[in-house]
């Protein structure tokens, strides 16, 4: 038997279009975090879960609303009934450059965090 192959731990931005593509019929959700400090283990706040229907402009959607970062999303299938959630597809982490929105800079402030010089 051959050994197990681990993902990348990185993607780019282009890699969810892709992603997307291949699991295209199962996708319902995408739920999506952001990277709020250096540390490691990094902290994440939770920024929203997106529809299917806007899956084909998803990038630009996250960048709008919410503005340059490291962020993971997560594509979730089908509600499982029998389990209380939705099935987990895939997990990607991945970058947009650019300024945090104000939105973003005060949800940050909020939670006790100085907003990330980019």
């Amino acid at each position: 038997m051959a050994p197990r192959r681990k993902a990348p731990r990185k993607f780019v931005p282009e890699d969810i279009d892709q992603a997307m593509a291949f699991h295209r019929p199962r996708v319902r959700r995408i739920q999506l975090w952001r990277r709020i400090n250096r540390g490691r283990p990094g902290r994440w706040m939770h920024v929203g879960r997106f529809g299917v229907g806007e899956r084909g402009e998803l990038l630009q959607a996250i960048e709008k609303r919410f503005g340059g970062g490291i962020y993971r999303c997560k594509l979730l299938g089908p509600w499982l009934p029998d389990k209380g959630r939705d099935a987990f597809l895939q997990q990607l982490t991945f970058r947009i450059h650019g300024a945090p929105t104000h939105e973003t800079a005060r949800r940050l402030e909020q939670l006790g965090y100085r907003t990330p010089v980019v």
